[in-house]
């Protein structure tokens, strides 16, 4: 089984540093473009199945690498972004003038991070939900099957650190894949391998 696991395309709040959680914001044009451009690239390759995260902007970027194919999106709810509980909308800097701390361990130490203080959601809780997410995907699909899978940033870092069975402390020095990157992992024998990562290529004129 081959999954292709897709950052949607970049937003509003991308651009101006400010967390959208489980809050939306609309496409920017460049992010439009990059979807459209990932799905020129995908236009031959058939997927026997197509996901996305039930958010605005995944679903938006769904629909755009799609185009004009008669495919249905499946919604899987346990793929949607980490919750930024009461800092969703709320700019960086000013996040982390409120809590220095949980900013800080949000990037550099997710083990530490405790949102209590503004409701939102640990990482511990977002890697269990993809858990049962990732585990509703092999469950439904043969060993030949090709899937999409569109998401968001911190729910993939999350998907990967259960794909290379790493530590919780091993989470803050992964990347989180680039807008619209494609990584592409082969599941057989009960086993994962990554064959690409995050690429970009797509982008790249």
């Amino acid at each position: 089984m081959e999954i292709y696991f897709i950052r949607h395309g970049e937003t509003l709040w991308n651009t101006l540093k400010i967390f959208q959680g489980s809050s939306d914001s609309p496409l920017t044009e460049l992010g439009i473009s990059q979807a459209k451009k990932l799905g020129e690239k995908l236009k031959d390759t058939e997927f026997t199945a197509f996901y996305s995260s039930p958010m605005g902007r995944t679903i938006h970027t769904s629909k755009l690498i799609l185009g004009d194919r008669n495919q249905e999106i499946k919604f899987i709810e346990e793929f949607k972004e980490i919750s930024m509980g009461n800092m969703e909308g709320v700019p960086r800097e000013d996040f982390e003038k409120q809590f220095p701390e949980e900013f800080y361990n949000f990037f550099n130490n997710p083990a530490k991070y405790v949102p209590t203080g503004y409701n939102g959601e640990t990482y511990y809780q977002v890697i269990e939900r993809a858990k049962i997410g990732l585990n509703k995907l092999l469950q439904a699909h043969k060993e030949n099957d090709r899937v999409a899978v569109v998401t968001h940033g911190v729910t993939l870092k999350a998907l990967f650190h259960i794909i290379n069975n790493e530590k919780i402390e091993e989470l803050g020095a992964s990347k989180v894949p680039r807008n619209t990157s494609l990584s592409i992992v082969e599941y057989k024998d009960n086993k994962f391998n990554i064959k690409v990562f995050s690429d970009i290529s797509h982008l790249e004129d």
